[in-house]
């Protein structure tokens, strides 16, 4: 999200950590939550959700298996062998599953997923599980390649993280921006991956982003070829840009030995590109915080049209959805349907109609038929599109929605993931 220190952004910070303890109290008042107990009669094979601690003392994976009725179950918790940050990551992708190939969650793109890729942002590291039945296996731990490590994209053999380079933490400090010379500026770095998922680094891979010292980068991924890899920087800037527009999308050409081309920046439609994602066709879905807390009910999604060659092309315009720090953003695997979440005021998910092309229309401003609170982050979509499973920041839980036909989502089970955070540490969703 925008980090600026405006007087309304303070009056925002205040107002947030005011509500913290009656946020925490609703939260109990809403449907139960899941047992602890593990049951082992059901797999992960058939069905699971996944999210990630960002604990500094220790990171972990918490996986839930869902049942034929759509019912969660805890299964357990999985050290990733690294450490979180603590703080909240202006970020999405920093947990994904899928095979050597491709990814599979948060959307899907494709159907398998045997191996969950996770960012340690705190030890600078990435960890590859494998997926077993009853349990997840942890295969490898490698260096990120830079710092903090945030978000993680993976097709056709190769992994791309991308290090933010903040050295803070917290909901103050702007992520991925340059403060007082304690920061790096930050970058992506590339890697093979083997089937069973070991990761080598990629020689001469690293390639810094935009340039602008105020970032504010959240995601890096592949289109659905593999052929254009793509980052966000929500607050950077480039030439002919006004003072009140920031925000840029990148992309990068891939080479044959995984390396990467040339690179194109494009000003955004609107303000403050966060996290996004594509259809199977290739075109491109994002949200636009428009300054974030600091913009109430401004927040939006824009479609795009990507070529091979890294060329980007507006395809919507900027459709505004009345949330306030638009984020993240799953389509459905039919292609019809959209959804973003915005984390501040209180919380929403938001449904769009989403156009092969990359064209967009707003469909329900307030897609669930259960009030979202504040803390609404990461999307993630099971396979088939069934259910769609929404993590909160603050209060450490994941809820589950059915997907209807008509795109409306249905309150099914919310499930205590993580302890409550007063700053939004948890972070990632994956589904199968």
């Amino acid at each position: 999200m925008t980090r600026k220190h405006s007087p309304a952004w303070m009056a925002t910070l205040a107002l947030v950590a005011a509500a913290l303890l009656s946020l925490f109290a609703l939260a109990a008042a809403r449907p139960a939550a899941a047992d602890d107990d593990d049951d082992p009669g059901v797999s992960l094979k058939s069905g699971a959700i996944y999210s990630m601690s960002n604990d500094p003392t220790g990171n972990t994976v918490v996986a839930f298996t869902r049942d034929k009725d759509g019912t969660l179950v805890r299964n357990g918790s999985y050290p990733t062998g690294g450490t979180g940050s603590g703080g909240f990551e202006d970020t999405a992708n920093g947990l994904v599953l899928g095979t050597s190939r491709g990814e599979a969650a948060p959307n899907n793109l494709i159907e398998q997923g045997r191996l969950l890729f996770a960012t340690n942002a705190g030890s600078n590291s990435i960890s590859v599980f494998r997926v077993g039945k009853d349990r997840l296996e942890l295969v490898e731990v490698q260096a990120s390649g830079g710092e903090k490590p945030v978000s993680i994209t993976i097709n056709d053999g190769i992994a791309y993280v991308l290090n933010s380079g903040e050295l803070e933490d917290g909901l103050v400090p702007p992520n991925c921006s340059i403060l007082g010379g304690a920061s790096v500026p930050p970058s992506v770095t590339g890697f093979r991956v083997t089937r069973d998922g070991e990761l080598t680094p990629i020689a001469g891979s690293t390639r810094t982003l935009s340039g602008d010292q105020n970032s504010g980068c959240a995601q890096v991924s592949f289109n659905p070829q593999g052929s254009v890899l793509v980052v966000t920087e929500r607050t950077a800037k480039i030439a002919g840009q006004t003072p009140d527009d920031e925000g840029v999308i990148l992309t990068y050409v891939v080479n044959d030995d995984g390396t990467l081309g040339q690179k194109r920046v494009y000003d955004a439609t609107g303000q403050g590109p966060f996290g996004f994602t594509f259809n199977k066709r290739g075109a491109l879905f994002t949200t636009e915080q428009f300054d974030g807390p600091a913009g109430p009910f401004e927040g939006a999604s824009a479609g795009y049209a990507l070529d091979d060659d890294g060329t980007l092309r507006p395809a919507s315009p900027s459709i505004k959805n009345g949330g306030t720090d638009t984020c993240w953003f799953v389509v459905t695997d039919n292609g019809k349907f959209g959804y973003s979440t915005s984390f501040f005021d209180t919380g929403r998910i938001s449904s769009y109609r989403t156009g092969r092309d990359g064209s967009l229309e707003l469909l329900d401003a307030t897609a669930a038929d259960a009030e979202v609170q504040t803390g609404a982050s990461d999307l993630s979509l099971s396979r088939n599109s069934r259910y769609l499973y929404q993590l909160n920041s603050f209060d450490g839980t994941i809820s589950s929605f059915a997907v209807r036909s008509n795109g409306s989502l249905r309150l099914t089970q919310i499930v205590q993931a993580h302890a409550p955070s007063a700053m939004a540490a948890p972070l990632g969703l994956a589904s199968s």
